[in-house]
């Protein structure tokens, strides 16, 4: 589409609210955005100085479409429904998040978002995990109209069927008019306050956990594909000198948190110097033979796919690898490593059980060394 094109559109506008799509020259949805005045909000890109995303995005833009709504507060929410469904490029570039998002109510009732859990007033989060800071501080926004009370009771597990009945209304009303996408957005809403209303649960029978733990081990157990959260985890590690003083450790986590009084090291025995394969299917394989020791969730070894050919079969503990260089996730049940985000709770928590393995094996293997130098 040329810029005469463009420019034909942006004269049909209308002055309703909706919510806007811009499409680069291949098609793709480069940036969605929602107005309370369609025409004003669209042409306003096309006129003036803006910074240098903004002028970036808008030298893409090769074609516009829009949705007509009928008010603003179904604008806030189709946008987030479309946004969260087609993630635009320029959506994410502009706002350029860089942590899991907290929702911030200070002193003085101002409402906002924040990527951290420091600071004055109450702080609510982080939200991940199909739940959205957008989605929350539009339900605040529409239906609390900002009261910091209402806020604040709502973030804290109250409400919910409130939300719940105005959220179901405005979907039936969507679709009586056949506003389908609209409809669409607030079935989304409702399935959000679904897995906040149990995520809450789960918080509510958990109190000594924080956000941190139990976030990252429910997402660990969702991109391994496991039926239930995993509770412990046990990390393997190997450490030595040239193959010389060849010593393993097995650090434990249970619910997130190191448990140290379970914590255990080898002196490995078989005597053939520098082979961490052999060596980690010897520590594995003693460390199971403690039947004692109870079974682990997840078994994490340092090391690629190959690393993984060292582990014995045992039924219900799902083993996987974590390569240093990019921090890539395989496992005994795919071909294909999963690639996480660096920002994810997953990850995080893997590297912390990773490090701390290898911050054991290495103090045992120091200690084994000198005192056999000596």
């Amino acid at each position: 589409m040329t810029m005469n094109n463009i420019k034909e559109k942006l004269k049909n506008l209308p002055k309703s609210p909706g919510v806007y799509v811009m499409k680069d020259v291949a098609g793709t949805i480069i940036y969605i955005g929602k107005a309370k005045n369609l025409k004003n909000r669209i042409s306003s890109y096309f006129v003036g100085a803006h910074d240098a995303k903004v002028t970036a995005m808008v030298s893409h833009i090769a074609d516009l479409e829009w949705f007509v709504v009928n008010t603003e507060n179904d604008a806030l929410f189709l946008e987030a429904n479309l946004i969260n469904k087609h993630k635009p490029k320029y959506n994410i570039l502009l706002k350029d998040d860089k942590k899991f998002p907290y929702i911030q109510i200070t002193s003085s009732g101002k409402i906002q978002v924040v990527r951290s859990n420091q600071g004055e007033g109450q702080i609510y989060g982080p939200y991940f995990n199909g739940i959205y800071v957008k989605y929350l501080m539009d339900i605040i926004r529409s239906i609390y109209h900002d009261d910091p009370v209402k806020a604040a009771e709502f973030l804290s597990g109250k409400r919910y069927d409130e939300v719940v009945a105005v959220m179901t209304n405005r979907m039936q009303q969507a679709s009586a008019l056949q506003q389908f996408e609209l409809a669409i957005a607030y079935r989304n809403v409702l399935q959000m306050v679904g897995r906040l209303r149990n995520r809450s649960r789960i918080q509510a029978t958990a109190e000594d956990a924080n956000a941190f733990t139990l976030g990252a081990c429910r997402e660990l157990g969702e991109v391994l594909g496991l039926t239930k959260t995993p509770r412990k985890i046990e990390c393997f590690d190997i450490s030595h000198t040239d193959g010389e003083y060849v010593v393993s450790s097995m650090v434990v986590f249970v619910d997130g948190v190191a448990d140290k009084n379970q914590y255990r090291r080898f002196r490995i025995k078989h005597g053939q110097g520098n082979n961490d394969f052999l060596s980690m299917k010897e520590t594995l394989t003693r460390s199971l033979k403690h039947r004692e020791w109870a079974y682990p969730d997840v078994i994490v070894i340092d090391g690629g796919k190959g690393q993984l050919s060292a582990v014995p079969k045992i039924d219900g503990v799902t083993y996987i690898s974590l390569a240093e260089r990019f921090e890539l996730v395989f496992t005994t049940t795919q071909n294909e490593p999963i690639v996480l985000s660096r920002h994810s709770y997953a990850l995080r928590l893997l590297q912390r059980i990773r490090d701390e393995a290898h911050r054991f094996a290495i103090t045992y293997h120091k200690r084994l060394r000198d005192k056999i130098r000596v």
